[in-house]
């Protein structure tokens, strides 16, 4: 497997769209120092609604986790900084504008954790046998459909977050396009592509998120 595809791969791992075998082929390519480093961001609960209620200690766990690797290789650090990308951002990035809106997300994130998996999360797993390819296209469907479903969720029920959330979900598709070569990009389904696309993500969200 391609470097890139396992960086991707642990990045929605991170986000719990993806099984855990594809979780452990992922991390079979990634240094011991790296693992552990990346260890207690891999034992969160893989859900918005504890993002955001957990929002100091998953931050701390990072803030751990980045000086931690700190002590890697080149290589692994770069590695290190793509895969913790969603958290990044939420807690370095964003800090300052989400802690006045926190009390509210975390309310409406519950609700949102389970309108989207059950709208976006496949019922069973895909066939192993199934080309990669066919595998890349379906996992990049399920995050581009969770990534809209949470952005409509959560300014749903919380109006005065909706550009904040919006901002923020287009800051993490930039930064995964950012961090990926071009030469890697350009192999990726359009569906992938889109993921990677901010600005096709915000003309969705804002699509869905208009006030009728």
């Amino acid at each position: 497997m391609h470097l890139y595809d396992n960086k991707f791969l642990f990045l929605l791992i991170l986000l719990n769209l993806w099984p855990f075998a594809t979780a452990q082929q992922a991390a079979s390519s990634m240094s011991a120092g790296l693992q552990r480093c990346l260890e207690p961001m891999t034992r969160l609960e893989k859900t918005v609604s504890f993002m955001y209620r957990y929002y100091e200690s998953v931050c701390e766990k990072l803030e751990w986790a980045a000086s931690c690797a700190q002590s890697c290789q080149a290589e692994d650090r770069g590695a290190f900084f793509q895969y913790t990308t969603f958290y990044r951002i939420h807690c370095v990035d964003f800090e300052e504008e989400l802690e006045e809106l926190l009390p509210c997300l975390r309310e409406a994130a519950f609700k949102a954790d389970v309108v989207c998996r059950e709208r976006c999360v496949p019922k069973e797993p895909m066939d192993k046998l199934s080309a990669k390819t066919e595998r890349q296209k379906s996992l990049c469907k399920n995050v581009e459909c969770s990534t809209l479903c949470y952005v409509q969720e959560l300014s749903a029920g919380c109006p005065n977050a909706k550009e904040t959330i919006i901002r923020l979900n287009v800051r993490i598709a930039d930064e995964m396009r950012r961090l990926t070569r071009d030469s890697d990009f350009e192999k990726l389904s359009v569906y992938c592509q889109r993921v990677h696309d901010g600005d096709y993500l915000r003309k969705r969200m804002h699509e869905l998120t208009k006030t009728k």
